[in-house]
């Protein structure tokens, strides 16, 4: 609800001491005897500022003048700021307090001006630790919405990076900036992406999970529609790809659309290093896209081909005698191996190392020596948990839990269920779509002139002149 302050001017003090009665921070300073009024919150401005380029001001000029309060026009040119906003709503007054804001009121005039003094707390810009290269830029996004933005204008320099800032959320609101290059940008996943975020309907944004969940869309699928980059050198590189970019203030990640199953295969050496160009890409797709049947292949070939192998091997590759079955072995190893990734990436960093080690003893060489599990099948499985790392999210992704299903139906329909299963996942990830375009694109629908940066890291000036499209978007 809004109120204009040339109504009710006489009320708007009360009326911000009633909302922030409870809040120890909130200040009201009074200067010019009593004429004029300032009010913010002394936890989240700079007071040096208010001090310097608000009070000192001010003072200085107003102490010649009568009795008469100067009006907001006179103040505006008094004020050092480079900013000045006139506002006659008091819930935009609230709002700008809470982003730390100085509000000036002036008696008996019919408006009054928020002047941005903000301090927030935070730290400085740092290595990314969860997305980490030989060589390459290793400076990472921050919380600071301001700061991640002014990060990504200093390696894109051009009057045609937009940005587009808007509050989000009830209760407490979040700043979600949409970003992209307008002659590069397909307008058609511009306007999706925009109409997506649009329709966020949330309390509160301290997550960018949200934003994600809202740009991915509906029906929700185990896929990754989506991706989010700690980095700054792979953002501004989607960016003049033509791909929008979203950042939620309180999030030191962007959030790329459209992102697409190949773009996962991507790292950032790959356009730094000389060596591998070839063939980095074809070991992340192979290592990544084993990773997935490997520990159903075992079980089947375990309970349905193991009589036609030679005794010998049969007590070196399959159960013999282990307490539990093989496929109980592998489904409580990879649940295991996965637990022990979510502490590894959790715990404070003086345990990970004995944390590592304990693991080591119990699920490697205790399970074994007390015939708990078979060897082959630990390596099985830890070689299925080794190869889905090669992806950008180091085994993060939705398509690893394609594993279980491989286990289950290789468990009870022996190894032909591959050949059906992995059928109908394609035809499955053929309909999905990214903010409108394929998921699959460009092997299918196939796109031969999006083909040099896909398998191989093609010829890097030949990339930097390309013109990337999203013809099949809809």
């Amino acid at each position: 609800m809004s109120y204009s302050l040339n109504k009710a001017l006489q009320n708007i003090s009360k009326k911000l001491g009633q909302q922030f009665e409870m809040t120890s921070d909130f200040e009201k300073r009074t200067i010019f005897k009593n004429k004029i009024s300032l009010f913010y919150l002394n936890t989240i401005v700079d007071k040096d500022q208010i001090q310097s380029y608000i009070i000192e001001p001010l003072q200085k000029t107003l102490e010649t003048a009568n009795e008469v309060a100067p009006s907001i026009q006179q103040i505006k040119t008094m004020i050092y700021s480079a900013s000045l906003k006139e506002t006659n709503s008091i819930e935009e007054i609230k709002d700008a307090l809470v982003k730390g804001n100085t509000f000036l009121l002036i008696e008996g005039d019919t408006g009054g001006l928020l002047i941005p003094t903000t301090k927030w707390i935070e730290r400085g810009l740092e290595e990314t630790l969860g997305e980490r290269a030989l060589r390459g830029p290793e400076v990472g996004f921050t919380e600071n919405l301001t700061t991640n933005i002014n990060i990504i204008r200093r390696m894109i320099q051009t009057p045609q990076l937009i940005i587009h800032t808007k509050p989000y959320g009830t209760y407490s609101k979040t700043d979600i900036a949409v970003v992209y290059i307008k002659h590069l940008v397909d307008q058609t996943i511009l306007e999706e992406v925009q109409h997506r975020i649009s329709n966020i309907d949330a309390n509160y944004i301290l997550a960018s999970r949200i934003v994600e969940d809202a740009i991915e869309g509906k029906p929700k699928t185990f896929a990754n529609l989506v991706m989010t980059k700690e980095r700054v050198d792979t953002t501004t590189s989607a960016l003049l790809e033509g791909k929008v970019i979203v950042l939620v203030d309180g999030n030191p990640y962007s959030i790329i659309a459209p992102s697409l199953f190949v773009d996962f295969f991507q790292a950032p050496d790959d356009y730094h290093l000389k060596t591998g160009r070839f063939v980095n890409r074809f070991i992340r797709y192979l290592g990544f896209i084993s990773s997935i049947p490997i520990p159903g292949i075992y079980v089947g070939l375990e309970k349905f081909h193991s009589d036609k192998y030679s005794e010998k091997i049969q007590k070196d590759l399959f159960n013999h005698g282990e307490l539990l079955p093989t496929f109980w072995e592998i489904l409580i190893l990879l649940i295991l191996f996965r637990i022990l990734i979510d502490i590894g990436s959790r715990a404070p960093k003086g345990t990970v190392i004995i944390i590592t080690l304990l693991a080591t003893l119990v699920i490697g060489d205790m399970s074994v020596s007390a015939h708990i599990i078979h060897p082959a099948s630990l390596v099985v499985t830890g070689l299925s948990t080794y190869l889905s790392t090669l992806v950008i999210y180091r085994g993060q992704t939705g398509l690893l839990s394609l594993r279980y299903l491989f286990l289950i139906t290789c468990y009870y329909f022996d190894l032909l269920s591959i050949i059906v299963v992995s059928t109908i996942v394609v035809l499955y990830l053929i309909q999905l779509k990214s903010v409108g375009v394929p998921y699959l694109s460009p092997l299918i629908p196939f796109k031969y002139d999006e083909f040099q940066d896909i398998f191989i890291r093609g010829n890097s000036r030949k990339l930097q002149r390309k013109s990337h499209e999203f013809p099949n978007v809809e």
